[in-house]
Parts: structure tokens; C-alpha cells; sequence
């Protein structure tokens, strides 16, 4: 079954409205037959976890009849930075065939009453799509096995060579971990008030795989104390970071 999550009903009916300027403008931004992937990491409001998980079922049924998704997928987090109650929030991505067909599908689900009542049980606390950086093809099926940890984080560089050498320093260091898989990286867009999608020049969105939650959980103190995290880490802000596991 094709299943998805949107953020926001804000951002569904930006897209709604502002399909017809997609179609004629998007090839400044991302080509309209470009496959992206679709972040939402989403809080549910106080007390309504179970109205939230309830409505997100009832939308991705209806979701699944839209032929632009091509995969999609949940994670609940399970570590963070800083304080914050992971109990509520939740992780979906999902891989569309094409802008134009993303665009397409929010203008017909904006009516649905499914949709309202999803949207209106959460705070949304990312949306953004994603396209690979090195213009390759991403399968979303290799970080939704059971048992995997995926790291999903979202950093934006202060520093000119922060995603140059230093961030190569710091990804050739994970290789030397067990249970360390991959990362891929990606081109962060944020939707502008028209609702086009905008490319966030100092900003990218990293996954980075891991065996399973023993290994994740040994590597972490070894990798925070390295010289290759602190000077890459110390280049960033991190706008949003979680470890999660599929659902």
C-alpha cells in the first residue's frame, strides 16, 4: 500500500493554490519530472496521541489511492538532543514520482475530511523536501527494515568549508564503526509564503544508518569526544535532530 504524511494543513493549502505557478516556474528551483522525498516530523497536540495515530490511519488510506507516491515510511524517535518528550512525535517520509504529482495530489486532498482532522491533531516541527545531493537515486526501503536506527537531522553550515573537508573528515571517521551502514545527504527545501519550494543555499539533511540500536548506542560517547565531530559539529547550527526507529 502507498502510504503518506503531510505536515501541516497550512502547507497542504499553499501547495493546493499554488499548483499552477509550480507547473510554469519550478525549473528555476527542482525540475517537475525530478522524484523528491517528502520530511515531516510531527508533534502530537497535548492529549490527542491516540486521535493523531487514529486520523494519520484514516488519511493514509485515503493517501494510498494517489498514483505520485512511490514509498513511504515512519520512524518513532527514540533519542535527541537538549530536553524535549519524544512520546509524541513521529517521523514520515515519503518518496514522490514528481513535484508536479506532489502538487497534484495535495490539490485533491484538501476538501477531505480525513485530511482536516489529521492535520488539525499536530504541530509540525519539520517540513521540508529533500532531493539526494549527488543527484542519485535514493531507495527508501533500506532504512525502513525492523531494527534499524536512522539518524534524521537537519543542519545549516556557519562556517564557508563546512560541508567541504571537515564533513568529509567527520563521514570517513563512521566508517571505522561497527554496525555503521551509510549516510546520504540531501537538498533541503522550505516552502516560501507562494508555496514554492526553496532551496536552503547553507542548509542540508543528513540520514545516516545503523545496524541496530546496541551499536548506535556504543558508537555515540566515541563519536561526540573525536576531533573529526567537534571541528565538523562546531562548523554547524543543527536546526532539528532524532534517532528513530521504523515503525
Amino acid at each position: 500500500m502507498k502510504t503518506i504524511a503531510l505536515a501541516s494543513t497550512s502547507a497542504l493549502l499553499i501547495i493546493g493554490l499554488a499548483l499552477g505557478w509550480y507547473q510554469q516556474n519550478l525549473n528555476n528551483q527542482m525540475e517537475n519530472n525530478t522524484t523528491i522525498f517528502e520530511l515531516a516530523i510531527n508533534k502530537a497536540k497535548d492529549g490527542q496521541w491516540d486521535q493523531f495515530l487514529k486520523s494519520r490511519a484514516a488519511f493514509v488510506d485515503v493517501l494510498s489511492k494517489e498514483d505520485a507516491t512511490l514509498n513511504e515510511g515512519k520512524w518513532k524517535p527514540f533519542f535527541t538532543f537538549g530536553e524535549m518528550n519524544l512520546d509524541p512525535v513521529l517521523i514520515g517520509m515519503t518518496h514522490w514520482s514528481s513535484m508536479e504529482g506532489f502538487g497534484e495530489a495535495a490539490q485533491r486532498l484538501l476538501p477531505q475530511k480525513e485530511a482536516q482532522a489529521y492535520f488539525s491533531s499536530f504541530d509540525p516541527l519539520v517540513y521540508a523536501l529533500l532531493e539526494p545531493m549527488d543527484g542519485k537515486s535514493f531507495d527508501m526501503g533500506t532504512i525502513k527494515k525492523e531494527g534499524l536506527v536512522v539518524e534524521f537531522a537537519v543542519r545549516s553550515a556557519n562556517s564557508p568549508d563546512a560541508f567541504g573537508e571537515k564533513r568529509e573528515r567527520f563521514f570517513n571517521s563512521l566508517e571505522s564503526f561497527d554496525g555503521y551502514q551509510f549516510a546520504r545527504e540531501f537538498k533541503y527545501y522550505e516552502l516560501d509564503e507562494k508555496g514554492m519550494p526553496q532551496l536552503q543555499e547553507n542548509t542540508q539533511a543528513v540520514i545516516i544508518v545503523w545496524d541496530n540500536a546496541e551499536v548506535f548506542q556504543a558508537a555515540v560517547p566515541t563519536i561526540m569526544s573525536s576531533e573529526e565531530s567537534k571541528d565538523f559539529m562546531g562548523s554547524l547550527d543543527v536546526k532539528s535532530y532524532f534517532a528513530a526507529m521504523p515503525q
